[in-house]
């Protein structure tokens, strides 16, 4: 969450809208944030998935992203700049590219698959103003082989690496009504894919866009503000990051001339109060609100008492048993967990094993979250041992949960795990559910219901 809200806090900064006591709560965060960052710092400089493994150079030039937009708010150490400068300098080739060292990514596919990570380093190094020889010899590869850039996302990274807007970015736009997007059938910096990607995409053209007064930046980032979900974000960090910072870029949001009011109603009763008048001091603060509403079709109007540019956003919730939890036909993941019993005796131990597939494209980064039932307690060893022979990355264990990270994940996979569960005293209770999920593309997920577990008195 650091990224996220470092930006946030910038709009905020950048719009007039940050009181003291708001900029007290962000700072305290993003000082953990900034504090945390340095754990993933490896020994000589540039960052790893994890502490104490390698530098990979997509994510030390990320972390230069990062490190550029923290300096905007908070004070940061710059050795920690300079060290990943270094590393990313001496990863670079005499022609002035980089090149990927991510096995599971589909840029390698690529005719030229130098070309999207040289320009994700080169946009850092512009981000962070850091102008040197370097830079200028990724740069003037770039400008001599961008044309190679096909798909709309690496002709948007490109345009971020050299800091204008290509024309194709025109060319290749899509339109829904007012509203422009590019969807991609590349993969994502960080792995992600299908809408992820495309967000990730017009969030980075929007940026371009805006950067150059183009009008397509505002109806990029119009399109953006309708794919928040309902917690606000955009689905994984990357596209957030993105999409707010194409947002802090453009000036889309015309305050009212004079206060507007909002009026809710729902299946024809207004709900008072709702929302407050929106004026020119509130104008692009997002506002919420949550309604009972009835079984089967219920109708939601809003009304304003005088002219408003203004996007809105309606999202339902519900419940349903395990059992009847909607499903996708061909799911891209898919586990299944297995009890050796769901009786036990106090003295005896519970074992479970999670069987996870993979249906589609090789990947990355994919999390596991597997249930600890109330009462019961893993064993951590067992887990520290998938680590050292390289079956898991890493893991982490609460109370109610052990989340095990995993790293490349093959096409068509199949990944099992099994682990122990010790009762500290007797109980009725459920197990929770089970989970698995890819973390740069979300909206691949599975799960399954828990189980009723009973732990007798020792006979």
């Amino acid at each position: 969450m650091t990224w996220p809200n470092v930006t946030a806090l910038r709009y905020l900064e950048s719009t007039g809208q940050l009181t003291p006591e708001t900029r007290a709560r962000f700072e305290t965060a993003i000082a953990a944030g900034w504090q945390r960052l340095l754990t993933f710092e490896v020994a000589g400089g540039g960052f790893d998935w994890y502490a104490g493994g390698t530098a990979k150079t997509l994510l030390t030039a990320y972390g230069v992203l990062l490190l550029a937009d923290i300096e905007r708010v908070h004070p940061v150490d710059p050795a920690v700049l300079r060290r990943a400068h270094a590393l990313l300098a001496s990863r670079q080739n005499a022609d002035g590219t980089w090149t990927i060292d991510q096995p599971a990514h589909t840029w390698r596919q690529l005719a030229n698959s130098s070309l999207p990570v040289t320009a994700y380093v080169v946009w850092a190094f512009r981000e962070a103003g850091i102008d040197d020889e370097v830079r200028r010899r990724g740069e003037t590869w770039l400008r001599a082989n961008r044309g190679g850039a096909g798909d709309p996302y690496l002709v948007a990274l490109c345009s971020l690496a050299l800091g204008n807007a290509d024309p194709r970015l025109e060319q290749s736009v899509r339109r829904e009504g007012n509203l422009a997007f590019w969807p991609t059938e590349a993969q994502g910096v960080f792995l992600a894919r299908g809408d992820g990607a495309s967000v990730e995409s017009t969030a980075m053209a929007a940026l371009a866009l805006s950067r150059a007064g183009h009008p397509l930046g505002a109806e990029a980032v119009a399109w953006l503000a309708g794919k928040r979900d309902p917690q606000g974000a955009w689905g994984s960090t990357q596209a957030t990051v993105l999409s707010l910072k194409a947002l802090l870029e453009s000036s889309t949001s015309k305050p009212p001339e004079r206060p507007v009011t909002v009026r809710l109603r729902v299946n024809g009763k207004e709900i008072p109060g709702a929302f407050r008048p929106v004026t020119a001091e509130n104008h692009d603060v997002m506002q919420q609100v949550a309604v009972p509403v009835l079984e089967g079709e219920n109708t939601v109007e809003l009304e304003t008492d005088g002219a408003l540019a203004a996007s809105w956003q309606a999202s339902a919730g519900f419940w349903v048993p395990w059992d009847l939890a909607p499903r996708p036909e061909t799911p891209a993941l898919s586990i299944e967990i297995a009890w050796d019993r769901t009786e036990l005796d106090l003295h005896e131990t519970l074992h479970a094993t999670a069987t996870m597939r993979s249906r589609g494209p090789e990947t990355f980064m994919v999390i596991l979250d597997l249930p600890v039932p109330p009462g019961f307690s893993p064993e951590p060893a067992e887990f520290e041992r998938l680590v050292e022979a390289g079956t898991i990355d890493r893991f982490s264990i609460t109370g109610t949960q052990i989340t095990v990270y995993l790293g490349r994940v093959p096409a068509e996979g199949t990944f099992a795990i099994r682990w122990s569960l010790r009762p500290r005293f007797p109980l009725r209770a459920q197990s929770g559910r089970i989970g698995c999920y890819e973390y740069y593309t979300p909206e691949n997920a599975a799960q399954e219901g828990p189980r009723r577990i009973r732990v007798k008195e020792a006979r």
